[in-house]
């Protein structure tokens, strides 16, 4: 048989007028509070007079500011291992007929009234509370950028961090890691940059974290979407981005066939009037302008147009479509030694990108005006497949 638990009223009174001080002032759930309180203090009992095989669990009373302590154990089918936690059927039965496998069977726990836990009960459940607040005021916040995920958001660079810059958005933190971002970024305490919401981590060690990212296709399309009204209304469509973050970006558009859109440039859309569209998504994607942005029509009709295109600013000669072995399409793109520079890019990344964003396997092939009339191309850069 057990008995109740002698409490000091003084100490239970006072946390509950705390708790209800900090739930009707910050807002908060007072039935997430009082589960975390309850935690608390069963955490308290296992710690300082409990079995740390046991597991326990707490009821606090906001009205009457009483609590009880319980042992608990849980109904299996079959004897377990773990007898202090959990407990066969057959037995617990013998006690209940009526629990079912999964019940929970809570034996409150007697306490020596000699031990004041009464007292360290209260205190632990005062730091856990102010603990509570911060971390479900920090959950709230988190909740509601779930559905934002893909979002471009403005954000304040609060600090470098091991790893990459902690920011402030909205009433919490974000994280760019160095991963997400590009290599030309350096940015100090105060700025305000873009970036794109990917996703919401929960880690224990470090709790819960925006993660946001500048390196992200996602990001060149949202920028897009911000600058070009007729991409966010529809009208004109961004099929496909390939990207070297801080490099190079090429992008695939088109109209969209739903609409009469037949007199509509996309290309020209992208860029605006003096090319003043094309200025800012350039401005906003990277610090100093430094990454390049090249814009493709999509013309399924023309594979040859749209490879000469996705080349640029090189000037070309000829284009032979064929497959290699595995069925994949290929190009033979030739031209003059001064423009094949161009189409390969530095390190390759015109020619790497092209290749990517059209799906196609493109090799550069060079040759002279007399070896062009001879139709005798010497090769120079090959293959240049998506490199994963």
């Amino acid at each position: 048989m057990t008995k109740k638990i002698d409490k000091e009223e003084n100490t239970g009174s006072d946390l509950k007028r705390q708790i209800e001080l900090f739930c009707i002032d910050r807002g908060l759930d007072k039935d997430e509070v009082l589960s975390a309180i309850e935690k608390a203090i069963a955490g308290a009992y296992r710690k300082e007079f409990g079995d740390k095989d046991y597991a326990y669990d707490a009821n606090y009373d906001l009205e009457t500011g009483k609590y009880n302590v319980f042992r608990v154990q849980r109904v299996v089918e079959e004897e377990t291992e773990s007898p202090e936690k959990e407990i066969s059927i057959m037995e617990a039965r013998l006690n209940d007929p009526t629990v079912s496998i999964g019940d929970e069977l809570r034996e409150e726990v007697s306490i020596d009234q000699e031990v004041d836990f009464g007292r360290i009960a209260s205190q632990v459940a005062k730091q856990v509370l102010v603990y509570t607040i911060n971390n479900m005021k920090h959950t709230k916040v988190l909740s509601k950028f779930k559905d934002r995920i893909g979002e471009l958001v403005s954000v304040e660079i609060d600090g470098f961090r091991k790893g990459g810059y902690i920011v402030k958005l909205a009433n919490t933190t974000g994280f760019i890691s160095k991963e997400n971002i590009l290599p030309i970024d350096r940015f100090k305490p105060g700025t305000i940059v873009k970036a794109l919401i990917v996703d919401i981590t929960e880690d224990p060690q470090r709790g819960s974290r925006i993660i946001l990212s500048r390196t992200d296709n996602e990001f060149v399309h949202a920028i897009i979407k911000q600058e070009v009204p007729e991409v966010e209304a529809g009208v004109v469509t961004v099929d496909k981005i390939a990207r070297e973050a801080g490099n190079r970006s090429k992008i695939l558009v088109s109209v969209n066939e739903d609409e009469d859109n037949g007199s509509i440039d996309p290309v020209g859309t992208i860029l605006g009037r003096k090319n003043i569209r094309i200025i800012n998504i350039i401005r906003e994607i990277s610090v100093g302008q430094q990454e390049k942005v090249d814009i493709v029509e999509n013309q399924p009709g023309d594979l040859e147009n749209m490879i000469a295109d996705a080349l640029e600013p090189a000037e070309i000669e000829k284009i032979e479509l064929g497959k290699n072995k595995e069925g994949k399409k290929t190009a033979k793109v030739y031209c003059y030694p001064e423009e094949a520079a161009l189409a390969v890019g530095r390190k390759g990344v015109n020619v790497r990108l092209a290749s990517k964003l059209l799906d196609i396997i493109i090799s550069i092939e060079t040759m002279s005006e007399e070896q062009m009339e001879e139709n005798s191309p010497k090769l120079i850069i090959d293959d240049f497949e998506d490199e994963e």
